[in-house]
């Protein structure tokens, strides 16, 4: 039976948005000139300072120096979508989701989306894909929680997201699929080009009923603004300390943002701005707590973790559940520190090593916390050593002194959307033996290292990097993380951590506020 014809009348942005052709016209293509100076900056990072260059060169296939030095002797030749394309594209090659060109404004702190999410589960039959949040205006037109899709654009939905994976830079099989599945309804369009397509249609129905098409256009929104109106970035430009997917925690903004309760926004005690909840799971007569941490991205480590060890003063004793699905990561002492606080033994952290390059060299000779990594760096020269001496960044100590530690078991649900800090806390809790690990997915998404932005570097290194046109930006994975005691100088790029048990959602766990997985974890602490 044919699907009723797509609904084309009411096109009209979500609130607090703009449909993306008028977006666009908003966009000032970029000089010749500037694109030449982007191109030279790019290889000046690739080159110098970024860290895992030789990995992916290895692991990928890839030639992202060759690839720059080919664009600058095209870039006459290029449209302003074509050139941003192609140096996106450049990078994305590294499947680095820490190593990014980021376009200029208006792009900074924009979000492209369709104003509904959608989730994966397993049944007896095989996958499925349901619509588990979805924004009023269109759940007036039948797009609403509980609704299956069966099509996107025409192309049977399994196979959307599978093409769709190909495109995304996560650094394994399941990481790629997850953001295949996200980026058909979220973009972050900061650190990728605009979708092509105006809008989509989706074939879905509910239950047993007739399936029906949809049009739904794409919206552009902003995942935060300053004091004036403008947008901003979502994630800090100049610490030295993050390690955070910069796209995904604009689209949890915007997720967040659409979909979140009201409540949830205005419980700011329990929540440090959204980015924890707590409940608590009951399983055969007995209560766990369960502590959902959404994202590490905040200013404060201690204030982090001063709420968070209240919290902990608060929960029953006969376990806890932690949930980092989803994080992208964020404030690396914050994420390692916290591990801290789930037991009463001494924490090791993971380690953090430069390229030893000249640039990495010049780094660490002029900023003083981190001239430790000098010394081996210099070395290098006689050695041929790839790496400079590993050290920590964290001292889980002192950054926990005089909070509450959690004494019961505890128990780790992770996805393949951890990302960055959040791979590293998973890391840390696996490798100090802190309790098992329960995945959605086989492994996280495989991110390990600490990321700078070029604005951070050029405040060091001005006499090797220049200031950036119109708001544009790199970020680059600057020191990369390796992991400690059994799994001693493992990185963790590309290979993440592997969870010791999975669970493939339900549609349950879709409908019902994860129901399924959360007694499969609570079994895990009996």
């Amino acid at each position: 039976m044919s699907p009723r014809l797509p609904q084309t009348s009411g096109d009209k942005p979500l609130p607090n948005s703009s449909l993306l052709p008028d977006f666009l016209r908003s966009v000032t293509p970029l000089a010749g000139e500037a694109r030449y100076q982007l191109v030279e900056q790019a290889l000046v990072l690739l080159e110098g300072a970024y860290v895992h260059l030789r990995l992916k060169q290895a692991m990928h296939g890839v030639d992202p120096v060759q690839r720059l030095r080919l664009l600058y002797h095209r870039l006459g030749t290029l449209s302003d979508t074509q050139f941003h394309s192609e140096l996106a594209g450049i990078f994305r090659s590294l499947r680095d989701l820490h190593t990014v060109y980021q376009l200029p404004d208006p792009y900074r702190g924009h979000v492209a989306t369709l104003g509904f999410l959608v989730e994966r589960y397993v049944a007896a039959d095989g996958p499925h894909y349901l619509i588990t949040s979805a924004h009023p205006q269109l759940a007036r037109r039948g797009l609403a929680a509980g609704v299956e899709l069966i099509a996107w654009n025409g192309i049977p939905i399994e196979r959307a997201v599978e093409l769709n994976a190909e495109r995304q830079a996560g650094s394994n099989h399941d990481a790629r699929l997850a953001r295949g599945l996200e980026a058909l309804m979220l973009r972050s369009l900061r650190t990728g080009v605009p979708p092509d397509e105006q809008w989509v249609i989706v074939e879905w129905r509910r239950g047993r009923s007739q399936s029906r098409e949809t049009r739904v256009p794409w919206s552009v929104m902003a995942a935060g603004s300053t004091a004036g109106g403008a947008a901003q970035e979502p994630v800090s430009a100049i610490s030295g300390v993050l390690g955070i997917d910069a796209a995904a925690e604009a689209t949890r903004q915007i997720k967040r943002e659409l979909f979140a309760p009201a409540k949830a926004r205005s419980a700011a005690a329990l929540s440090l701005r959204n980015l924890l909840r707590a409940d608590t799971v009951r399983n055969r007569r007995r209560r766990y707590a369960h502590l959902r941490i959404f994202s590490f991205n905040i200013s404060s480590a201690r204030r982090f973790l001063e709420a968070v060890s209240r919290l902990l003063s608060f929960f029953p004793e006969d376990g806890l559940i932690v949930d980092i699905r989803g994080n992208p990561g964020g404030n690396i002492p914050a994420a390692e520190a916290l591990i801290q606080l789930l037991t009463p033994r001494a924490t090791t952290p993971a380690r953090f090593s430069f390229a030893t390059t000249p640039l990495a060299l010049s780094l660490c000779d002029k900023n003083p916390s981190l001239r430790i990594w000098s010394t081996s760096i210099r070395a290098a020269v006689e050695t041929g050593e790839p790496y400079s001496q590993p050290f920590p960044l964290t001292d889980p100590e002192a950054l926990t002194d005089g909070l509450t530690r959690y004494h019961g078991p505890v128990v780790l649900t992770t996805d393949a959307l951890c990302y960055s800090a959040a791979d590293i806390f998973a890391a840390g809790f696996q490798d100090n033996g802190i309790g098992p690990i329960l995945g959605t997915a086989l492994q996280t998404g495989a991110g390990g290292a600490n990321v700078w932005t070029h604005d951070l570097l050029r405040l060091w290194l001005p006499d090797h990097l220049e200031s950036l046109p119109a708001g544009t930006s790199f970020r680059i994975a600057l020191r990369r993380a390796t992991r400690v005691n059994a799994q001693e100088a493992v990185p963790l790029e590309d290979l993440g951590v592997s969870a010791d048990h999975t669970h493939e959602l339900t549609r349950r766990d879709l409908t019902s506020r994860n129901e399924d997985l959360l007694q499969a974890a609570a079994q895990l602490l009996i």
